[in-house]
């Protein structure tokens, strides 16, 4: 039973919402990011959705603050009669970066991809904690390149697509 319970959470036509807490060195700055996501898994082990991120930074005397979002895509790996599922995600984002210096402020437009590998740890029938890891590429509207390691922390509500359908009443 407990096998069929966890192989059921990224099954087609369910549901995926949660977030992350992003702890990001790009060119040795510190960063903290709150990234809220959610998807909808089309094909077994295979979740497309939208994700968002805030992302907040002071490095000396400049204040840093962006909105990003876009598409991800995510496909899991089953493991038989395991509570951890493997997976392999990609992202690509759109957004905007406003800077803050003592003396001027400027908004400039960003994009950035990443690719990475991860797990998810099913603590229940419908809730999984998660890292993943990977490489994560940023252009900024006037600014170099930044590339570099990415590591998130976060949770993911799952829900049956038959939970889905009771709640909506049908």
């Amino acid at each position: 039973m407990l096998a069929f319970a966890v192989n059921a959470q990224t099954e087609k036509g369910d549901w995926m919402v949660g977030g992350n807490l992003v702890i990001s060195t790009p060119t040795g700055n510190s960063q903290f990011t709150v990234q809220p996501m959610g998807g909808y898994f089309f094909a077994n082990n295979f979740v497309a959705g939208l994700d968002f991120a805030f992302n907040f930074s002071n490095k000396g005397g400049t204040k840093t603050s962006s909105e990003v979002g876009g598409p991800f895509a995510r496909y899991y790996i089953n493991i038989k009669n395991s509570t951890f599922k493997p997976f392999f995600h990609a992202e690509y984002n759109l957004g905007n970066q406003i800077i803050t210096l003592p003396s001027s402020k400027s908004s400039n437009t960003s994009g950035n991809f990443f690719l990475g590998a991860g797990g998810a740890f099913f603590i229940n029938n419908n809730v999984a904690l998660e890292g993943v890891a990977g490489y994560e590429h940023t252009k900024i509207q006037g600014s170099p390149v930044e590339n570099g390691f990415l590591f998130r922390l976060g949770f993911q509500v799952h829900l049956l697509g038959s939970e889905v359908e009771r709640v909506r009443g049908r």
